[in-house]
This record gives structure tokens, C-alpha cells and sequence, in this order.
């Protein structure tokens, strides 16, 4: 049942995204074209409309695949990781700054040092990935 249901938001996830790239090319054919300023105006509308919907949908695939970490024996017993887990589960890719916030307010302390040593096990134990680009942000394997 848990199986099924996450197949379903995964695919209804996929089908969005694709819905959105068509709206975005839709929506540059039309500025371009210059003919119906209102239409691409409509558009752009639409796009940000069917976008409120993925949002929460990503936020649901990222729960389902923490699910899985959490359920883990020695996440468990650990307090921290779990923590790490379900923060970036549900805030997506985040810094170590930023996850030092998420923990002080879920336990009331939190230590830069102990997340990073926590993020290094999670990373090599193929829970977390170091996300490229600017900054050092982490975020769940799918």
C-alpha cells in the first residue's frame, strides 16, 4: 500500500514537472511572438498555479525517501542524525548553519561540529549527498 502510494506521488510528481517545462516553453514562444501579451500573462499564471502543487508533492517524495533512512538501527538510536533527516526531508538541501537552527529548535542545542561529524557518517553510509554548486548544502539520496 505505502509502495503504491509513493509510486503514485513520484509519477504525479514527474507528470507535473513536465507540465511545467511544456508551460515554459509555451510561455517563451508567446513573449517572443509579441501577438497576445495577455496570453503569456495567463501563462505565466497558470505555471505558478500548477507550481503550488509541486511544491508540497516534493516535499511528500523527500518524506518517503527519508522514511527509509529513519528505520535504520543506529539513526535510531541517534538523535541528531534522525534529526538531520527529517530536517532535510522536509526542507529540502540545506547547510550546516541552516541545519544548526532546524536542531536547536527541535532540541534545544546543537553543535556546528557534531552536525558536520554526523554528515560526514550519513554521507558515507549513502543517507545524505554534498549538493554541487555554491556553498556546501546537503541534501537525502533518492
Amino acid at each position: 500500500m505505502v509502495k503504491k502510494a509513493e509510486a503514485r506521488v513520484r509519477d504525479l510528481d514527474d507528470k507535473l514537472d513536465h507540465i511545467i517545462k511544456r508551460l515554459d516553453t509555451i510561455e517563451t514562444v508567446m513573449a517572443n511572438s509579441q501577438q497576445n501579451p495577455e496570453l503569456s500573462s495567463l501563462l505565466s499564471d497558470l505555471k505558478g498555479g500548477v507550481s503550488l502543487y509541486s511544491e508540497p508533492l516534493k516535499a511528500i517524495k523527500r518524506l518517503y525517501d527519508a522514511r527509509k533512512f529513519l528505520k535504520a538501527k543506529e539513526v535510531e538510536r541517534d538523535e541528531v542524525s534522525r534529526l538531520i533527516i527529517q530536517a532535510l526531508a522536509l526542507r529540502g538541501e540545506l547547510n550546516v548553519s541552516q541545519l544548526e537552527r532546524e536542531l536547536r529548535t527541535a532540541r534545544g542545542t546543537a553543535s556546528r561540529r557534531i552536525i558536520r561529524d554526523r554528515l560526514v557518517k550519513l554521507e558515507k553510509d549513502g543517507v545524505v549527498k554534498l549538493v554541487e554548486g555554491w556553498g556546501r548544502k546537503y541534501r537525502l539520496i533518492e
